[in-house]
């Protein structure tokens, strides 16, 4: 069967399968063009096209019926027609093979703006008067949820921003540096002035802004939780130095009565001892060395914030009122150097003092003091009489060993050969914690 035998219905089959190879091979012509006109590529795609032409003009003019260059391809067979379709076919899909082989190695015109186009972040090249010369597709999307329009002016967008003309419901979170949020997305946009351009950069920060967000609530937070264990802090140390001044004045006024009690007793004896004297004198004693700490313990919590050289003082005025009272006080080792230590010092001294003088009836005392890396020691001896029954922790000991376990340290007691207390306690100043 020839080409002039066809009727119109296989003509038109036939005019259909050839438009499309033309169509094809015309992409291939504008995709050849747009990488290198000067390459073996584009010649070789324009060759195509131009042999795909042809038989699709025998075709058209045969269905009309003007045969001008078809009466050269009238008698020629349809199966000849038939193969040539397949060879242009075949020669389309070694161009389509090859041309994007080479596409994928090589640099094109439309290279750079395609790269650019499949960034995440918007990107916009423009003059100093901001008009673009490269925008990629981001950065025109951006324009236009911001704006509503696309990006045709670089400095316009930017002077639309710090009036704050923008498209509802875009928010600008930020103005140095600033930040904007736009359809559940947060962009940083930061602009770059060169000599004879400007450089516009549209980041997605949108995680990173909501971590940041989170991270101030939690700040804050913070803060407040912070002032709120600084009141704390406050009130537990007003109630602390209110505790201890209560402490001592109930110690004083017990002290002081008891005292009084015994001068009452002997003043209504009708015969009068020396051992009775001697046992008053002894209260007195003890009761103005009481005293005497006492009230410089509460003058010192009138004061904003306890201070080592006042519980220094302290303990120097306590050692001298034992020596008024005929106690010779022996020193050995380093002073402690903080104040929490040096308050654990005095409170405990006064209560071996009181032992000493109420139950020993020493004259000499012994202090050492020591240290290693984790903790501090306490030594404290007198010549008292010695104990002839076992010691029975009352009164004094007792408020000696609560006050250290409260500090998280240890005591023990030595009865024999001579009275002796050994204590222990951490290192550091925040006992109360």
């Amino acid at each position: 069967m020839k080409l002039m035998d066809l009727n119109t219905f296989r003509l038109t089959y036939l005019f259909v399968v050839n438009l499309v190879i033309l169509v094809v091979s015309l992409k291939f012509v504008v995709a050849a063009s747009n990488s290198k006109r000067e390459s073996p590529i584009f010649a070789f795609s324009l060759g195509i096209f131009l042999l795909s032409f042809l038989p699709l003009q025998v075709l058209a003019e045969i269905g009309s019926g003007k045969i001008n260059m078809s009466k050269l391809f009238l008698s020629l067979p349809v199966y000849i027609f038939i193969y040539y379709d397949l060879f242009l076919c075949s020669l389309e899909y070694l161009f389509f093979s090859k041309f994007f082989k080479t596409q994928n190695t090589s640099i094109g015109k439309n290279s750079i703006k395609e790269s650019m186009d499949n960034l995440p972040d918007g990107i916009c090249f423009s003059k100093a008067d901001g008009t673009p010369l490269l925008v990629n597709r981001q950065m025109q999307e951006i324009s236009y949820q911001v704006f509503g329009r696309m990006l045709v002016n670089d400095v316009v967008c930017a002077e639309d921003v710090r009036n704050n003309k923008i498209k509802i419901p875009t928010k600008i979170l930020q103005r140095e540096p600033l930040v904007i949020e736009s359809k559940g997305k947060v962009w940083l946009i930061k602009i770059i002035l060169h000599e004879n351009f400007r450089e516009t950069l549209a980041y997605n920060i949108t995680l990173e802004w909501a971590m940041y967000k989170e991270i101030e609530s939690k700040t804050s937070q913070i803060q407040r939780i912070n002032e709120s264990l600084k009141d704390y802090q406050k009130n537990v140390v007003e109630y602390t130095r209110q505790k201890e001044i209560l402490q001592a004045k109930i110690k004083i006024h017990d002290k002081i009565g008891q005292s009084l009690i015994y001068f009452r007793r002997y003043l209504k004896k009708n015969k009068k001892t020396k051992e009775d004297r001697h046992m008053l004198i002894k209260l007195w004693m003890e009761s103005l060395l009481i005293l005497d700490e006492k009230i410089d313990e509460k003058n010192d919590f009138t004061e904003e914030k306890p201070d080592t050289s006042k519980n220094k003082l302290l303990f120097e005025k306590l050692i001298s009122a034992a020596k008024d009272i005929g106690i010779k006080v022996h020193l050995h080792g380093k002073t402690p150097d903080n104040e929490r230590d040096w308050i654990l010092l005095v409170d405990i001294v006064h209560e071996a003092l009181n032992n000493a003088i109420r139950h020993g009836e020493a004259k000499n005392i012994w202090i050492y003091l020591s240290e290693d890396d984790l903790n501090k020691f306490l030594k404290i001896e007198n010549d008292g009489l010695p104990a002839h029954e076992p010691i029975r922790e009352k009164g004094g000991l007792k408020n000696i060993r609560q006050h250290i376990e409260n500090y998280g340290g240890r005591m023990e007691i030595k009865a024999s050969p001579k009275f002796q207390l050994n204590l222990s306690w951490p290192k550091g100043e925040n006992y109360d914690l």
